[in-house]
Formats: C-alpha cells, structure tokens, sequence
C-alpha cells in the first residue's frame, strides 16, 4: 500500500488527486487499517512524545501524565475516533443518499487525517509556532474530511453538509464518552495534578 503513504505530502501539494486515489485503489478497511491508519496514528503519537521529551516544560512534573500509558491512551483514543467517524459516515450515507461501504468511509476519514496526526507532532514546538500549527493541522483535517466524505463516499451536493456535520457529532460523543472513561482506566494516562480536563485528543 505504498501508493496510501504518498498522502503525507500529497494532501498538501495535490489535495484533489490523492482523494482521487484513495478513491481509485478503494482499499479493503482490514488492510488500510493493518498497512496505513494504524501505523500512522502509532508514528504520530510516538514522535509526538519524543518531539514534547526534547521541548523545555515550564510545568511542575506533576502534572504532566507518564510518557509510554499516555502514549497508549493516545493511540487508543485516536483509533476509536478514526474508527467511529468512519462507522457514523457509513451507516448515515444511506440516510443522506451516499455510497454505504464502510471500507470507503474508512479511506476517506484515513486521508482526511493526516494533516491532523503531523500537526500533534508539530505541537512540541515552542510558542509561538507549536500551537498554531497544529491547530492549522486540525483545521485543514476537517475541511479535507468535507471533501473526502464529497468524493470518496459520492455525497450528493445538497446532503453534504448535513451529513458531515452528524458524522462528527457522532464521532464526537463517541470519542469523548471513550477517553474520558480510558484515562482514568489506564494507570500514568493522567497526571496527579489535573490543570484541565480537556485533553481527549
């Protein structure tokens, strides 16, 4: 599945055309999540913990979670996410007149992703450059999440902003209802002192 991993950059510089292929291949879900989206989310999480380990933290040890269970609930959180946005967008194709193939919708949120896990790698830069980047990241990851639910999954025109915006309310409770219960379950995820509660992602 060398073809998927041209997405990395791909989604930056040719949008439009790696869409189109991810389109094209139509991967079978087991391996695109064995060969592209698991190790993609795996790569994201750890190079985020290392870039954060190499980046000066004015907070107290405390309150920062252990490196490897939080790395862990990362990676758990992100899976059930991709995994749950990709359920919603499939079984609610029927509803707003698209193609219902769940391997499809797997692709579509799989590439649509991407710029959001290399933005949780570019968080670990200092202020001021860290924070805005990856929040550029996640933007960028949910407008390219419209257009491949648009071209991936064939939404017609007037049905896709309804459909896109119940996908992710969907994903939404169903990723926030699974990391606010697997960070208290997986002992480190959390820190001693809590200075929020507002890290699902």
């Amino acid at each position: 599945m060398r073809w998927a991993w041209q997405a990395l950059w791909g989604v930056f510089v040719r949008p439009a055309a790696t869409l189109q292929d991810f389109r094209k291949y139509d991967p079978e879900s087991v391996a695109l999540l064995l060969c592209f989206t698991g190790p993609m989310i795996v790569l994201s999480v750890v190079a985020a913990g290392w870039a954060h380990s190499l980046t000066p933290d004015a907070f107290p040890p405390e309150t920062r979670p252990q490196p490897v269970p939080f790395a862990i609930y990362s990676a758990l959180t992100q899976l059930v996410g991709v995994l749950g946005l990709a359920t919603a967008g499939h079984f609610l194709c029927d509803l707003f007149q698209g193609r219902s193939e769940f391997s499809r919708a797997l692709a579509a949120v799989s590439v649509a992703m991407v710029p959001a896990w290399i933005g949780n790698v570019l968080a670990a830069l200092p202020w001021p450059y860290g924070a805005p980047l990856a929040l550029a990241g996640i933007a960028y990851s949910l407008i390219l999440l419209y257009a491949a639910f648009a071209l991936v999954l064939g939404m017609r025109r007037g049905n896709r902003l309804g459909h896109y915006a119940a996908s992710l309310g969907a994903a939404a409770l169903v990723v926030f209802a699974f990391g606010w219960q697997a960070v208290s379950l997986i002992p480190g995820a959390a820190p001693e002192v809590r200075l929020g509660t507002t890290w699902l992602i």
